[in-house]
């Protein structure tokens, strides 16, 4: 897959017949993936191209910073799933003042259409674009009879009745939701960490643990959780708990993964790159009146995590994002 981040000298390359997908595309949900596949199919069909034009940012950032979410998919991750999907070129910008600046009319002619070469854009049903969101489906089929390229405008997915929407993903995950989150996104919520030094309780408990620092967007509410960590080229099952360890005494929050049957010489390191999957959350995090309180519940935690994983809606599923390469090349920040 080519990334660029700059539109610049698109047009002097040369990518033939390019189907192409437009939209933000966070969480790279279920109804994200089927317009994905619908330009990947068509460029395969023709011999062509099939791109993804999306922004490193939320629009929102700078529209309304007040207002702008937290991303289910920081970019690292979106840039590996669109890869997964099939997609060919990826246009990826900053999305910035003076892009939200040009009028739908010029984003399209001079973008889409001189930049991109586009011959078929495939988008969702609520896409809009262009100062003040001018630019709808309507204007876009308009736009491209007369330049001669096609547009197709896909309709809602819904999963049980329910349209997929990120503002639904994203409030099912702020309540800890992540099993209900994953039937929209096709695959676990994830979130990428750096292990950093800890305090060495796990250890002498009996279960030991690497150390994450969250990062700032992680959605998910304090809480055990069971999952799956990716370090390097390996995935290990996992007992997770997010949060302060108030059994200790409250200190900044932390994610402590406890990776399960994995040999002491594999064990990730300091500083090393790793993505955490989370599957199910079994918990709410607590404190303990005593150590020996605590390391029996954790004991009980470990049990219900391997009871959920050993399940075949979850030990059956592959994780998209180790669809080629290791989780290593896809940078924290």
């Amino acid at each position: 897959m080519e990334i660029t981040r700059d539109i610049t000298h698109l047009g002097e390359k040369s990518f033939p017949h390019v189907a192409a997908a437009i939209g933000t595309f966070d969480g790279v949900h279920v109804g994200h993936q089927r317009i994905i596949r619908t330009v990947v199919g068509r460029a395969r069909e023709h011999g062509g191209t099939g791109a993804a034009f999306t922004f490193v940012n939320h629009p929102l950032e700078v529209l309304q910073p007040d207002r702008a979410p937290k991303l289910i998919t920081p970019y690292p991750i979106k840039e590996r799933l669109l890869k997964s999907l099939g997609v060919d070129l990826l246009v990826a910008l900053p999305f910035t003042a003076s892009l939200a600046e040009m009028e739908a009319e010029a984003f399209v002619e001079e973008i889409l259409w001189k930049r991109l070469r586009v011959e078929f854009l495939c988008l969702g049903f609520d896409f809009r674009f262009g100062k003040d969101r001018r630019g709808t489906p309507d204007l876009l089929r308009k736009m491209a009879n007369a330049l001669g390229f096609q547009v197709e405008v896909l309709p809602p997915v819904t999963v049980d009745g329910t349209v997929v929407k990120s503002t639904i993903i994203r409030d099912l995950l702020h309540q800890g939701k992540v099993g209900e989150a994953a039937r929209y996104l096709t695959r676990p919520y994830a979130a990428l960490g750096e292990i950093v030094p800890g305090a060495g309780r796990g250890r002498g408990l009996g279960f030991a643990t690497a150390n994450l620092v969250p990062p700032e967007d992680l959605l998910i509410p304090d809480g055990v959780y069971a999952g799956r960590v990716f370090v390097g080229e390996g995935g290990y099952d996992a007992a997770m708990n997010v949060g302060v360890a108030p059994t200790f005494g409250a200190g900044g929050r932390r994610v402590e993964v406890h990776l399960l049957d994995i040999q002491e010489d594999r064990a990730p390191g300091y500083g090393q790159a790793v993505l955490v999957t989370f599957w199910e959350r079994i918990r709410d995090e607590v404190r303990f009146a005593s150590v020996e309180a605590l390391q029996a519940q954790v004991a009980r935690d470990i049990q219900r995590v391997r009871e959920i994983l050993s399940q075949p809606s979850t030990a059956s599923a592959d994780w998209a994002l180790l669809g080629s390469g290791s989780c290593a090349s896809m940078k924290c920040d």
